[in-house]
């Protein structure tokens, strides 16, 4: 009977290291990866001082064997503002790290930030990066270089100051579909705002006022501030989304200025009565569009709609739109094969269906459009404005086109390729010079003043400058 015991004691032992090696095989084959507890590691501390803050994330193994990570390394090596401790130890480049099944490993990051430096870019990023089983993995570091108030993924309402700057990261919503709406968000003077990759300032049902002043405007940008390798920061479209206004209550953007997102102010009414005004403010180096309306109410005086990779406005599919003493000139420097303005009243569905959405009212008065392409306003439109000629119209506007207005019912008074003769278009500079061909060709007007606040004359100059 012992013997027998001892016998099956040895089996049992037996049986639990072959268990035990198989489960504990290193994993090979790149359909076993290791998995992050976070993809970025956002440092939102204040910096008043020289000082460190540390955080962490874990590096997990979830399958039944070890799994072996080939390589760890801090991007940026020494010259990173980062300091990583994998497991214990620190160091920038990490080999043959082993996690047990089920097990996991703690990454800590520690960042030192002088703020006071007077190089130093708004925001530093490195990435730390995996390679397991010939799988690559990265976790994105990003700190803030002085004092900031961060947006991450939140709703926001109430006021935004001027004290500190504004950083979103993702979305800073103004109410949401199903979460929240009929909120108000109030920018002060002075406030600058500053969007990561793809942040996008969003109002639903909401109300949005933005109060800038003629010396102290709100100024909304991306947030990399020092230049690229090649290019100068500011010469980048798209670096963040932009403001979208959908189904807003009534808003207003005055004495603003901004630039370098993907589309500067999309607006998006439809049936909703609110009004969107923007007033004396500057969009421009857009991706796509620097006012892209769907079916919007948009009053807008004395803007400008500057250069953009594809269009200075967007104007498209019904809505009450006016824009009075705007300037629309894109002068990009890149191979741009659109018109500055495109003007359109339809849209085609995903099986090619044309849905009219006619204009109830869209007024262009005393408006420059212009560009360095031949043609710079693209009016499609299927729908037959005659029977509302005076609501749907351009009026006093300088056009450049190859093509003649005469015969087009939505013109009056309009002026074919004068010269614009800018101030400085590679500086973004469309005020007007005394060689323009705008000056005293505008029909009377309400607006007494221009987007600089300088008074205007009988008859105005076109556009939103007035020469003096």
């Amino acid at each position: 009977m012992n013997k027998l015991y001892y016998i099956l004691i040895h089996i049992a032992i037996i049986i639990c290291i072959a268990i035990s090696c198989k489960k504990n095989k290193i994993l090979l084959g790149n359909s076993f990866n290791i998995e992050t507890s976070t993809d970025t590691i956002l440092f939102d501390t204040l910096f008043t001082t020289i000082g460190s803050t540390t955080k962490y994330f874990k590096c997990h193994n979830k399958h039944n064997g070890i799994l072996k990570v080939d390589n760890i390394n801090l991007e940026n090596g020494t010259n990173s503002p980062f300091r990583i401790n994998v497991d214990g130890v620190s160091g920038v480049n990490f080999e043959n790290i082993e996690i047990l099944p089920g097990d996991s490993i703690f990454i800590f990051v520690e960042v030192t930030i002088d703020p006071s430096g007077g190089n130093l870019p708004f925001v530093v990023e490195d990435k730390i990066n995996f390679t397991t089983n010939g799988n690559t993995t990265e976790v994105t570091l990003n700190a803030w270089g002085q004092d900031a108030i961060f947006h991450v993924n939140e709703i926001v309402s109430g006021n935004w100051s001027n004290d500190k700057p504004h950083v979103i990261y993702g979305l800073a919503a103004v109410g949401f579909p199903n979460v929240d709406s009929n909120l108000s968000l109030t920018i002060q003077a002075g406030t600058k705002i500053y969007g990561h990759s793809n942040a996008i300032l969003y109002v639903y049902k909401s109300s949005l006022q933005i109060n800038g002043e003629l010396n102290n405007p709100v100024s909304l940008q991306q947030d990399r501030l020092e230049d690229y390798l090649l290019y100068p920061a500011d010469s980048v479209a798209g670096q963040w989304r932009g403001i979208y206004l959908s189904h807003a209550s009534s808003s207003s953007i005055l004495h603003a200025e901004i630039k370098n997102a993907v589309i500067g102010v999309q607006i998006d009414t439809f049936s909703n009565n609110s009004n969107v005004i923007i007033d004396k403010t500057k969009i421009n180096n857009s991706l796509y569009a620097n006012i892209l309306t769907q079916g919007a109410n948009l009053l807008a005086t004395n803007c400008l709609f500057g250069n953009s990779n594809n269009y200075s406005g967007y104007i498209s599919i019904g809505g009450s739109v006016e824009f009075e003493n705007c300037t629309f000139a894109n002068y990009a420097n890149t191979n741009r094969n659109t018109p500055s303005v495109i003007f359109k009243d339809y849209y085609e569905t995903t099986n090619s269906q044309i849905i009219s959405r006619p204009f109830e009212t869209a007024k262009f008065i005393n408006c420059i459009i212009d560009g360095n392409n031949k043609t710079e306003l693209t009016c499609d439109t299927i729908n037959n404005y005659t029977n509302n000629f005076g609501n749907i119209l351009f009026e006093h506007c300088a056009i450049k086109s190859e093509d003649s207005l005469t015969n087009l019912n939505l013109f009056n008074n309009c002026y074919l390729n004068l010269q614009s003769n800018f101030q400085d278009v590679d500086s973004w500079d469309f005020d007007l010079t005394e060689n323009s061909e705008f000056i005293d060709l505008g029909t009377s007007s309400s607006i007494i003043d221009d987007i600089l606040e300088r008074p205007r004359s009988v008859p105005n100059d076109l556009g939103c400058y007035e020469f003096q």
